[in-house]
């Protein structure tokens, strides 16, 4: 009997040692880092502008960094903004307007996203809500970041694109895509991180092939 018993705790915590690890492995959105914001960019010279580089470090309920997790940058809510259908060292599934890549040793990935705007005159809809884009890894939602884009027609970065912005700021709606500072609404900060970032010339040009549809 006393056999019986000893198999039976060794069963039971050999139960409890897979349990915890198996819950060590979950990503935590307490303890996982990941941004408020987010900037579509373009590139140049086939290189994406650094300006618009992110990170997401995802860890456990212990706080460990989890390695090869995977991370999905989930836009299909952010109404008017179109994604490059090749984003360099991403996994782009356009039928759900995703990017997506894997976490390193560290527990880290550091994104860069190839995008923009449809808005041509300013201050034109369709406007992508605050928040509108979620972070997952693993399948656990880590946060809902809002989204801005520096290119606003498509072009590359250029005067029309001021010319945009500026009309976003001018007019009455406050859009999220133009709001670079994070801050909630537009404002000089704003202007003059579009000024950094043009002078920059890492965004100078768009999308080189083919393009997801535009967010509905």
């Amino acid at each position: 009997m006393t056999g019986l018993v000893r198999k039976a705790t060794l069963i039971a915590a050999c139960g409890l040692f897979v349990a915890s690890v198996a819950m060590a492995s979950v990503p935590s959105p307490g303890n996982s880092i990941c941004p408020p914001c987010v900037q579509l960019v373009g590139q140049s010279g086939g290189v994406s502008d650094p300006a618009g580089n992110f990170t997401v470090t995802v860890r456990d309920l212990a706080n460990i960094p989890i390695n090869n997790s995977l991370v999905v940058i989930d836009l299909s809510a952010c109404s008017g903004l179109q994604i490059c259908g090749t984003q360099p060292g991403l996994t782009v599934d356009c039928a759900t307007q995703t990017v997506r890549g894997f976490t390193g040793p560290t527990g880290t990935i550091t994104i860069s996203i190839l995008g923009h705007a449809n808005n041509s005159g300013g201050d034109q809809p369709p406007f992508n809500p605050a928040n509108c884009a979620k972070i997952f890894a693993d399948g656990v939602l880590l946060c809902s970041p809002s989204v801005q884009t520096y290119d606003m027609d498509g072009g590359g970065m250029g005067p029309a694109d001021l010319s945009a912005w500026l009309g976003d700021f001018f007019g009455p709606d406050n859009p999220s895509r133009a709001d670079y500072d994070c801050s909630g609404s537009l404002g000089p900060s704003d202007l003059s991180q579009w000024l950094t970032v043009f002078f920059a010339s890492g965004s100078s040009s768009g999308c080189s092939g083919a393009q997801c549809s535009v967010i509905p």
